[in-house]
């Protein structure tokens, strides 16, 4: 079947923005085509249960294939869904979210429409690898599956600024003899510049190189020069071989130690390497959500906040009336989080943010305000481990709410919670990063048994 020219019809969509179809009862993948079409496909790869192939003629287009406004996105590992329009995304995100309760999960929930505002120009952080082509410094995305850099001018899902600066930089980097990050051979300095952008158009930017170097004050002079936006620029030293972009160092070589922005009429401090939302419009229009979702009490809530990060969700949702606890295993966030309380006018009588796991923010909470009412979870994609989920409904809150950035891990994990006596009430999808394969999808989990 490898090398066979098909004809196939395409019937569902993968969220890395391969279709679906079969030929001869086996599946076959395909890259940059949509539910409704009809294909001449190119067989490339053949494995024991599917088929990999790459499109060479649309012979009848779906109603909802669009003609792509960026000239890389079938190179570059951005985007999924330029080529569908963005009505048939959100559907295509709803079904998804329900057809993984059904599937995984193993039972039916009423699932919301999507929640989406703009689909370009709203990422306020990139991260823009670097390359050697020739004796010139590269910049752009990663190409499908690879690290191999696809260059552009411009993304659609940002401010121009990244890009112009990311040109400058390499330019520059070039002129002073620094030379980009060789990944094949390990020599070169300039491997990432990491930038995020505020509200008010202020940018953090900072460089990860191999190696410290004096010339890069050199560089850090011109960009400060060249981009009043530009507040702050950061050092991060990276000097292993993998692919993980940040190492253990990182100093300030001018300008703010942190970039403030507001986020549901709160201020946060974000340092260069600190978590935060990268579509701030969307994050707002969530955690308002989520805090709809907890009753209000005369005498306020007590609110624990798992996975809490630097705060921000937490912050977000709690009332000035109640008690918020919230519990993160990496110290430094953890420090962010007390800064972004006081910042926002909590003291130590309604807020406490401590280091350590579930059991201890458990504990914790309980010690300084009593048994929870609300907890909140926002975990990595991998979801709960089931001692997690034990910890959560032995603190037997009235209850949980459960923010998603997979989710089959997260219809998984409510199966499990059913078998505790939580019910999920319903699931509501957010497109927080239109055009891509993700969505956040945020659930209220409800104690169906007093203990």
């Amino acid at each position: 079947m490898k090398n066979d020219v098909i004809t196939i019809d395409i019937t569902d969509l993968t969220f890395e923005g391969f279709g679906v179809g079969r030929h001869d009862g086996k599946v076959i993948f395909v890259a940059d085509t949509a539910v409704g079409d009809r294909c001449e496909v190119l067989v490339m790869k053949e494995l024991k249960s599917h088929s990999f192939a790459r499109l060479l003629n649309v012979i009848e287009p779906s109603k909802d294939r669009i003609t792509p406004d960026c000239e890389v996105c079938r190179k570059c590992g951005g985007c999924s869904f330029r080529h569908i329009s963005y009505d048939a995304e959100l559907e295509l995100k709803k079904r998804t979210v329900k057809e993984a309760f059904s599937r995984i999960g193993g039972f039916e929930v009423k699932v919301n429409d999507t929640v989406f505002d703009n689909a370009d120009g709203y990422r306020n952080k990139v991260q823009y690898p670097f390359a050697v082509d020739g004796n010139c410094a590269t910049f752009g995305y990663y190409a499908r599956r690879s690290h191999r850099i696809v260059e552009h001018d411009e993304c659609k899902l940002q401010d121009l600024i990244f890009t112009e600066i990311a040109e400058f930089c390499g330019k520059v980097c070039d002129e002073l003899g620094i030379p980009a990050y060789d990944e094949n051979n390990g020599f070169g300095i300039l491997r990432h510049a990491v930038m995020r952008k505020n509200r008010k158009g202020e940018i953090l930017l900072c460089l990860v190189v191999a190696k410290k170097d004096k010339k890069l004050e050199i560089l850090a002079e011109h960009l400060k020069r060249k981009f009043d936006s530009i507040i702050g620029i950061h050092i991060n030293v990276n000097k292993k071989r993998d692919n993980v972009i940040f190492g253990e160092e990182t100093f300030k070589i001018w300008g703010e130690d942190v970039l403030n922005d507001t986020l549901c009429e709160k201020i946060f401090e974000l340092s260069p390497r600190a978590f935060y939302q990268v579509n701030a419009v969307m994050a707002e229009k969530l955690y308002l959500h989520a805090k709809s979702l907890i009753p209000k009490k005369e005498d306020g809530n007590i609110i624990l906040d798992l996975y809490c990060g630097a705060g921000t969700i937490g912050l977000c949702v709690a009332s000035e009336r109640d008690k918020l606890c919230g519990v993160e295993i990496i110290e430094p966030a953890v420090e962010n989080a007390k800064r972004n309380a006081l910042l926002n006018g909590r003291n130590e009588e309604n807020t406490l943010f401590v280091c350590g796991d579930a059991s201890v923010g458990v504990e914790e909470c309980k010690n300084k305000f009593g048994s929870p009412d609300t907890i909140i979870v926002d975990p990595p994609r991998k979801g709960l481990d089931r001692a997690v989920i034990e910890t959560v409904v032995n603190a037997n809150p009235e209850r949980v709410l459960y923010i998603s950035c997979d989710v089959a891990t997260l219809a998984r994990d409510c199966a499990i919670f059913a078998e505790f006596g939580y019910k999920t009430d319903e699931a509501t999808p957010f497109d927080l990063f239109p055009r891509t394969g993700h969505v956040e999808t945020v659930v209220c989990l409800s104690r169906q048994t007093q203990k």
